[in-house]
């Protein structure tokens, strides 16, 4: 019996879901582009507003700019090393 990796197994739930969801919502996406632009400009605007209020109340990182930078390459970093493997991981079956 062959035992799937989890994230492969979350990754197919959503996909599943999102092309079930899909059919219903794609008439309305295509009726009302402009609404749902909007709506998406606005939610990642409030995210990132949200995010820069919430580092502006950390004083260490207030005080300390070049710390959050060095922070958020590692992050993309290791995003991108995580992302490689996964794809390795993929490849193997």
């Amino acid at each position: 019996m062959e035992t799937k990796d989890p994230i492969q197994k979350i990754e197919e739930i959503v996909k599943d879901i999102n092309d079930g969801a899909g059919k219903y919502a794609q008439p309305i996406l295509h009726r009302y582009p402009l609404l749902f632009a909007f709506l998406v400009i606005f939610s990642v605007s409030a995210i990132m507003h949200g995010f820069n209020e919430l580092i502006g109340e950390v004083e260490f990182f207030t005080r300390h700019p070049a710390i959050l930078m060095i922070f958020g390459i590692l992050i993309l970093i290791l995003t991108g090393k995580l992302y490689r493997w996964l794809e390795k991981g993929s490849h193997s079956h």
